[in-house]
């Protein structure tokens, strides 16, 4: 009997290592106050500051442990036995990745990694996810195109929000701003006005820097969707923006993260790709937890978890493993 107990224990066991991996990558963009009547699909893109460090001391209290990208790739490459590790990551460069997150990753010692696309601090980012969110909450129908999209209540806002970024990702990345102009010709947008007051200045981006718990990873120039360039303007986009990042905070970038890195915009070719530039790591939007086997994807697609404001940390052991990698 007590063999069959321990057996079925270690069965538990191996259950539960299956499903949780060795880390979770945690993947934010905003730490932000969220705003009444404004569409999901922006909203839910930010934790508040309140929930970031309730998460934090909960992960503490369970015996997780926080570590950068670099402990991470140090981990894989050995293969030490490990488990219950945490990764926190920061996608774009918003201003309050820097004012308010920051703090709470100070404050409790926390190793955090910034991937910064350029256009940010440069303030030349095409931030159309707010200009088309301003526009559908101005206005109850929207002709886009040769489309006509009713949008009278919050419900059918946040539909047609999402209905019209599918139409902007099939854009010509390259002539973005051409086209999100001829696509929205019946309306006068500044489609750099949001710039100012989200995006974080290089200034910021210096500090951080200097910081030994930050990691500035690469995001590329324009946040463009890799499936829409071809091999060499993927190049221009990933080098380009590096070589600035690292002239101006005097370190080399080692890790990188896909925009727009669903299963929709990056495939084999796009990883292929990546592979010849030689990151220490590379992740994805795709969902999951990493294992030993992403030993061999570290350079061109390691998984994250979205971390929102309706995620639980026990959660963290429900997160179901597939194939590492679908290429």
């Amino acid at each position: 009997m007590k063999k069959q107990i321990l057996d079925f224990l270690s069965k538990i066991s191996f259950i539960n290592n299956h499903f949780s991996g060795i880390a979770t990558i945690f993947m934010l963009h905003r730490v932000a106050p969220f705003e009444q009547n404004r569409l999901f699909p922006n909203e839910n893109m930010k934790v508040s500051s309140e929930f970031l460090e309730k998460f934090i001391l909960e992960l503490k209290d369970k015996g997780y442990e926080f570590i950068s990208l670099d402990e991470l790739c140090s981990i894989l490459q050995a293969q030490i036995n490990v488990k219950k590790k945490i990764v926190f990551t920061l996608d774009d460069g918003y201003k309050d990745n820097y004012e308010i997150a920051y703090s709470v990753f100070k404050k409790h010692n926390v190793p955090f990694t910034v991937y910064v696309t350029t256009s940010f601090p440069n303030k030349k980012a095409l931030l159309w996810w707010y200009a088309i969110e301003d526009l559908i909450i101005e206005n109850d129908e929207l002709i886009v195109g040769e489309e006509i999209f009713y949008c009278g209540t919050y419900e059918e806002k946040n539909r047609v929000f999402l209905q019209i970024r599918e139409k902007i990702l099939k854009l010509e990345q390259q002539n973005l701003l051409d086209g999100l102009q001829e696509l929205f010709e019946n309306y006068t947008i500044d489609w750099f006005r949001n710039n100012e007051t989200v995006c974080m200045s290089w200034e910021n981006i210096i500090e951080l820097s200097q910081d030994h718990l930050c990691t500035i990873g690469g995001h590329t120039k324009n946040h463009y969707a890799f499936n829409k360039l071809d091999k060499d303007e993927i190049y221009k986009e990933i080098i380009d923006a590096n070589n600035e990042i690292e002239d101006k905070i005097n370190k080399k970038i080692e890790h990188f993260a896909y925009p727009f890195g669903g299963r929709s915009e990056v495939g084999k070719i796009e990883f292929d790709i990546i592979k010849s530039l030689n990151f220490k790591t590379v992740t994805t939007t795709r969902n999951g937890t990493v294992y030993f086997d992403h030993i061999k994807y570290l350079n061109c697609c390691i998984p994250r978890v979205m971390l929102t404001e309706n995620f639980h940390i026990s959660n963290i052991g429900k997160i179901r493993k597939q194939r590492v990698v679908t290429l």
